[in-house]
């Protein structure tokens, strides 16, 4: 009686070793998560000035958008660089399907002097979160 025991207990903890085991190789083989950022310029920039360059920097994991608008410092204005981001984020949001979207910072504007040229430049940047 005390060996069938014996066998079954060990019979038992053979089987729960093996469940185990397959649940822990079935942990190593999902897919690494993708936190790659894409980097889209956009054709249409909705702005007259020539110097003006719209980046927008698309975290798809999250849905997280950073785009940046920038041009010489003489030539700046700041309603046309906002108007000019969000025409840029509504064409975004229509292509890539989103229902909506939200900031999740102020935007923000810098001057510097950019190294390449030696020119003045003048960057506005938004932060921004879509929806589906």
């Amino acid at each position: 009686m005390k060996k069938t025991y014996a066998l079954f207990v060990s019979l038992l903890f053979v089987v729960c070793a093996a469940v185990f085991a397959q649940e822990s190789y079935d942990i190593k083989e999902e897919k690494p998560i993708d936190t790659s950022v894409q980097i889209i310029t956009p054709k249409n920039i909705h702005s007259d000035i020539r110097t003006a360059t719209v980046k927008i920097e698309y975290t798809p994991m999250v849905d997280e958008v950073r785009i940046y608008y920038a041009c010489l410092d003489v030539q700046f204005d700041e309603s046309d660089a906002m108007n000019s981001i969000l025409a840029c984020l509504k064409d975004f949001q229509a292509e890539n399907q989103y229902f909506g979207y939200k900031y999740l910072s102020n935007n923000r504007t810098r001057f510097y002097k950019d190294s390449k040229t030696g020119y003045k430049m003048a960057q506005y940047y938004s932060y921004v979160k879509f929806y589906r």
